[in-house]
């Protein structure tokens, strides 16, 4: 009889964390199973714990993922060379390509976050207040500098998450945007709003 192959660890690992993705977007945290998720990949639920002790140790890693991986591009866009206006830009367009490849992850970020315990949920939220910060540093520069009108640098920094935030309800790859066109109209949303410039 032929052995079966056994999955490296780390591999196996990282099909629990991709079906768990699938499977809490899906289903939504509370109403997912271990049973679902093993399922997903073709395990028992007893193997689950192997890899992770619990649902929420799984839930947890994802959104430290996501949001390690959100964190650091925008840090990266926040350093653009050139003025800040540049920089701001930069920044949200990288949040809002980064839903190409990772809607699934950033519905679970947004809307299961609430599901850890205390001391978990605010890891996560250590790291979003340092992207909220990269954002209020660099509208300040721009106010500073002239570049966009005096703003509330705090209100400015929730308004243009708040919107990057809310994308993944309603769009769709496969939608009448693609990804660049979509970033193209957030951006001058954002950044020149509605009202066209005076003539001349």
């Amino acid at each position: 009889m032929t052995r079966r192959k056994r999955l490296h660890p780390e591999l196996r690992r990282q099909q629990i964390v991709t079906a768990a993705i699938h499977v809490f977007f899906e289903m939504g945290y509370e109403g997912a199973s271990l049973r679902d998720l093993a399922g997903r990949v073709g395990i028992n639920k007893a193997t689950v714990y192997h890899y992770f002790a619990s649902k929420e140790e799984i839930l947890y890693h994802i959104l430290r993922e996501v949001g390690d991986g959100l964190l650091e591009g925008v840090r990266r866009a926040a350093a653009h060379d050139g003025d800040p206006l540049d920089a701001l830009e930069s920044m949200i367009r990288f949040q809002i390509e980064y839903m190409d490849g990772h809607l699934e992850e950033v519905k679970v970020l947004v809307e299961e976050k609430k599901s850890l315990r205390e001391d978990l949920e605010h890891t996560t939220r250590d790291t979003e207040g340092e992207i909220l910060q990269l954002y209020k540093t660099t509208l300040t520069r721009c106010c500073e500098m002239g570049l966009i009108r005096p703003v509330q640098v705090t209100t400015a920094a929730f308004g243009i998450l708040g919107q990057i935030n809310w994308l993944y309800h309603w769009y769709r790859p496969d939608g009448s945007l693609s990804i660049d066109e979509l970033s193209e109209q957030v951006v001058g949303l954002l950044l020149h709003g509605l009202v066209p410039p005076p003539a001349g």
